[in-house]
């Protein structure tokens, strides 16, 4: 009986990864998009250009608004912006094969956006202008919308001519590193990282076609790219936890889609891992694509996605056969900088006491010093390196209202990133940021 049963799973596990997505021939990489030349830049523009003429930028604004209640406040929000965003990739692959969508690494300006080299004329362009918000300058200047309503496209920072600061790498370096489950991830970075790019820079973005603004799709990879580091750092490359579009979620729930940029009926588990199947790509700050597929594919003999743990222990024991996979150093943080990031993991180490970094770092290990408070009679000379780090912004009652969002939820969330900021700014930790 026994070796009936051993045979059965065997023949189960040979069929799984008979029928796992082929690794891509070739792996593109998305840089970050403040590395892009002027010329870089102008030919995405051009690409741009060419599709909205084409009607492209239309369909894809109008898909994401239709879609919107299904792909936002659950777990779907992840694979949906991944397949969305990889869409939008092929579709301008077919006027340039070399085109790829950059990464807006919203950190590297988290204290003052409006500052942000992406928003020049030679990039994605400045805040709207007139009484209508147009954008009247870089890739996408004067581009005239047709979607809900003829308008311009449009953008309307949201503190006047500057916008409130973004959320500190930091923050979303703890959420990656003690969030355990792709459910409490994704809820951490749509009320934090998400929500306050796409109201900073408001206008069209903060509505349900944003994706009619190229900054959508910058910002999406960035949120990709974080959800992959996370994927990695967890071995929970098929982690798919908590409640999908229609229900509780599962690896095999169909990916929702418009008839107006179709997915053809592609799953959850077919965009999970990174150079595999046609998700023939990476990040220039990220991991490698593992060397072997980290499931069993779609004959059900990988864990159901209700089961975290024990899917955990197969992926890390499936990792471990593979050998290692990681390419840049394993070092877990929000900001894209290896620099900054080995920084800010050392001064974590030597600021904070046990307690909170259990709390809030769990991946800095365990050789950190006591907590060390800032101390009131400190030089100015001192501390003129670095700036205490700013509050995170709160969504508006709008937002949340439109995500469908329990306001409560929210505040909580809100009320311990400020603790976050609170104990670091308290402490003698200085941001390399």
């Amino acid at each position: 009986m026994k070796l009936g049963i051993s045979l059965a799973l065997v023949a189960m596990a040979a069929l799984g990864a008979a029928q796992a997505p082929p690794a891509c021939a070739n792996v593109r990489v998305r840089r970050n998009a403040a590395s892009l030349s002027s010329s870089e830049w102008q030919a995405i523009g051009n690409v741009i250009q060419r599709m909205h003429q084409d009607g492209w930028i239309t369909r894809f604004g109008a898909a994401h608004d239709r879609l919107f209640s299904r792909i936002h406040g659950n777990t779907a929000f992840f694979p949906f912006h991944r397949r969305f965003v990889l869409e939008f990739e092929n579709v301008a692959r077919n006027y340039d094969p070399s085109f790829t969508v950059p990464y807006w690494d919203a950190t590297e300006s988290f204290r003052n956006p409006a500052a942000d080299p992406l928003l020049t004329s030679g990039a994605l362009g400045t805040n709207g202008q007139g009484g209508s918000r147009c954008v009247a300058d870089g890739i996408q200047a004067n581009m005239q919308m047709t979607y809900p309503n003829n308008h311009c496209l449009r953008r309307n920072y949201n503190n006047g001519n500057s916008i409130n600061s973004w959320y500190a790498p930091e923050v979303i370096s703890s959420y990656m590193q003690r969030d355990t489950s792709l459910a409490a991830f994704r809820e951490d970075i749509e009320y934090s990282i998400h929500g306050a790019v796409h109201l900073g820079l408001a206008g069209d973005m903060d509505s349900g076609y944003a994706a009619q603004d190229f900054s959508f799709m910058v910002h999406h990879a960035n949120l990709d790219r974080l959800w992959w580091d996370w994927q990695n750092a967890h071995n929970a490359f098929l982690m798919y936890d908590g409640t999908g579009s229609n229900g509780a979620a599962s690896l095999t729930d169909v990916i929702p889609d418009d008839s107006g940029v179709p997915f053809n009926g592609a799953t959850v588990e077919s965009v999970m891992v990174l150079g595999y199947g046609n998700v023939c790509y990476t990040y220039d700050s990220s991991p490698s694509p593992p060397r072997s597929y980290p499931g069993a594919g779609a004959a059900g003999s990988a864990a159901p996605a209700n089961n975290a743990p024990q899917q955990q222990q197969q992926q890390q024991q499936q990792q471990q056969s593979a050998g290692p996979a990681m390419g840049p150093s394993p070092v877990l943080s929000g900001s894209s900088d290896m620099a900054s990031r080995m920084l800010e993991s050392s001064r974590l180490q030597r600021s904070l006491g046990q307690d909170f970094v259990n709390r809030f770092f769990p991946g800095l290990g365990r050789s950190f010093a006591p907590f060390q408070r800032r101390a009131y009679q400190e030089s100015k000379a001192k501390c003129s390196h670095s700036k205490p780090l700013p509050y995170p912004p709160r969504l508006t009652p709008e937002w949340i209202q439109m995500h469908g969002f329990d306001p409560e939820r929210v505040e909580t969330f809100h009320r311990e990133a400020c603790e976050i900021i609170e104990v670091l700014n308290n402490s003698t930790y200085k941001s390399p940021y």
